[in-house]
């Protein structure tokens, strides 16, 4: 039996690639009405859903979730695939790297919210939401998102050398006390 995979991690995987819905449903074969209804909404067109789950597993993505056959999943999210310590890190095995080491556009997909509802809620001006997804580093303004979005109950994925600014397994996910969502 497959899971499928709850509505924010879809859009967390979707802002992870930095594809628009009208690429993913080009590429996935899935309608572009069917993928919006989908990143909205957990429970509906399951054979959809996991089409999509395979269209971003197949380009690196990997869906996170903890559960129990029953019960709903817990802590869902989505990350990009990444090897398990920086020793097993080798030209040969294909793992995406970020050159940042948390991705704020995921995380403002995953709690399905605009930039100018984050900038508001974050206390910050929506420039400086744009910049900070696109990768700038503002170090007052990026621990204010930062402390926004675990406050949101997001949790941030991934590890890395800050040295080398390699960042692999960068992601989302609903912290541990958060709320489970969608049943398995």
């Amino acid at each position: 039996m497959r899971i499928i995979a709850p509505a924010e991690a879809l859009r967390a995987a979707r802002a992870l690639l930095n594809v628009s819905q009208r690429d993913v449903a080009e590429h996935s074969g899935v309608l572009q009405k069917s993928l919006s209804i989908i990143e909205n909404a957990d429970d509906l067109l399951a054979d959809t859903n996991l089409r999509l789950v395979d269209f971003y597993t197949a380009r690196g993505i990997q869906f996170l979730g903890e559960g129990v056959i029953g019960s709903e999943i817990a802590r869902c999210g989505a990350r990009w695939a990444a090897p398990e310590s920086p020793s097993m890190v080798a030209p040969s095995i294909p793992f995406h790297a970020q050159n940042v080491s948390v991705s704020f556009k995921a995380a403002r997909a995953f709690l399905n919210r605009e930039q100018r509802d984050i900038a508001k809620a974050a206390g910050l001006t929506i420039a400086a939401v744009k910049g900070l997804e696109a990768g700038k580093k503002w170090a007052e303004s990026y621990q204010k998102l930062v402390a926004f979005y675990e406050a949101e109950g997001v949790e941030f994925t991934g590890w890395g050398e800050p040295s080398t600014r390699k960042f692999y397994g960068v992601g989302v996910r609903w912290k541990a006390e958060r709320k489970a969502t969608a049943k398995l």
